[in-house]
């Protein structure tokens, strides 16, 4: 399954726009936008006629935008450390370096405000089974799972490091347990919680201190990625039943990678596709399924890539480096066939 990335002529950057982080929508050409300052833009893409590849590569300039300003009401605004759209794309969940947490529904309104954490928030993910569960991981040593139809509170339950580690992110694996991991643990573990349990039910040991953990829903995978010193990288998948690794990656002389993110999954057949951001600005995509461990590096980027996003129709690929260039590639899939 050859996958082609084409890059757009044009970006944010060029109308002196900054981005920090981004989301694309689960189910419309709608990608959401971190701008300096606090702001979100959400670039809607205009419908053509399909008419081949070239018409889709069209820069996110001309995509029409709304800005979602969060004017401070209970707690100053800073600038904005993470964000992700619920699975079915009806509210977007920000997070801020103060560790205000705001939830804004798809149209633009401001559904909550919240300051449970007391620091910069690193994280945030939806449930994929329960739609209305969410978890936050923090710089305060805390994850916490919130239920954005619980009222008056929304507020589940808290998570503290018992290892006394900030909690970089949280990965939900199933309907009630999530991943989580620190960057401050050189050895590179991962913590298996379950809500209703107060410590870890499950550890996994990476080996090195992990730069990016994502969850792949479909085959139930969960890959570790890590970057050490001596420029030696190891990207490892995991099947929460089993300890090991079912597969490990590591190279020697290789850029730091600081995100990745799994191709989304189409037909069954596809190969297992995961692309990483670099500190030296490329992207390097792995194809899981290639014994020979072979890959693919994209350029485009001339500092440390920070964010990298798929589109879930697979269509796009968003990455956004440390200076707040934003880029984004078409992904064009072929088909062999047997």
């Amino acid at each position: 399954m050859p996958v082609e990335f084409t890059i757009s002529s044009k970006n944010l950057y060029d109308a002196g726009l900054q981005v920090s982080k981004c989301s694309f929508h689960p189910s419309e050409p709608v990608l959401a936008c971190a701008i300096d300052g606090g702001k979100i833009c959400l670039y809607h893409k205009q419908h053509t006629e399909f008419k081949g590849a070239a018409e889709l590569i069209v820069p996110l300039s001309q995509w029409n935008e709304t800005v979602l300003n969060p004017v401070p009401t209970q707690y100053p605004v800073s600038g904005i450390s993470c964000l992700q759209w619920d699975v079915e794309g009806k509210r977007l969940a920000v997070g801020y370096e103060n560790g205000t947490l705001i939830l804004w529904s798809r149209d633009g309104c401001r559904l909550f405000e919240r300051r449970k954490h007391t620091s910069r928030i690193w994280s945030i993910r939806w449930n994929p089974i329960l739609l209305n569960v969410f978890a936050s991981g923090s710089n305060d040593r805390s994850a916490l799972v919130w239920d954005a139809d619980k009222k008056p509170s929304p507020l589940v339950q808290r998570f503290v490091a018992h290892d006394g580690d900030r909690i970089h992110d949280v990965v939900w694996i199933s309907e009630i347990q999530f991943a989580s991991f620190s960057r401050d643990q050189n050895d590179g573990i991962v913590h298996i919680c379950q809500i209703g349990r107060e410590t870890p039910i499950m550890t996994f040991v990476h080996g090195d201190s992990i730069e990016a953990l994502k969850w792949n829903g479909r085959f139930n995978l969960l890959a570790s990625v890590s970057s050490s010193s001596d420029d030696r990288l190891l990207l490892q998948v995991w099947s929460p039943s089993r300890k090991d690794p079912i597969r490990r990656l590591n190279y020697t002389n290789k850029s730091r990678v600081g995100c990745i993110d799994w191709f989304p999954p189409g037909r069954e057949s596809d190969s297992l596709l995961i692309v990483g951001g670099c500190a030296d600005g490329s992207l390097i995509v792995w194809n899981l399924n290639d014994d020979e461990d072979q890959h693919q590096t994209l350029y485009g980027h001339s500092l440390a890539v920070n964010d990298v996003s798929f589109s879930p129709d697979r269509r796009w690929l968003a990455s956004v480096d440390q200076d707040g260039y934003l880029i984004i590639r078409l992904t064009t899939v072929s088909y062999q066939s047997r």
